[in-house]
C-alpha cells in the first residue's frame, strides 16, 4: 500500500532501521494498535 502517513510495521522497520536494535515485541503492538484504530476511524466515515 502506498500512503504519505500510514506504514505497515514491515514499511516502518524499512523506514527506520534504526529500530532493529529495539524489539519488536515491544514496538510493533503499540505501531499494530496505531493501525487498527486508523482503519476502524476510516471504516467508520465510509458506513
Amino acid at each position: 500500500m502506498e500512503a504519505k502517513y500510514y506504514l505497515t510495521w514491515e514499511d516502518y522497520k524499512k523506514k527506520f532501521p534504526e529500530l532493529e536494535e529495539r524489539p519488536a515485541e515491544v514496538v510493533a503492538p503499540k505501531l499494530q494498535s496505531s493501525e487498527d484504530l486508523m482503519f476502524n476511524f476510516i471504516v467508520g466515515l465510509l458506513m
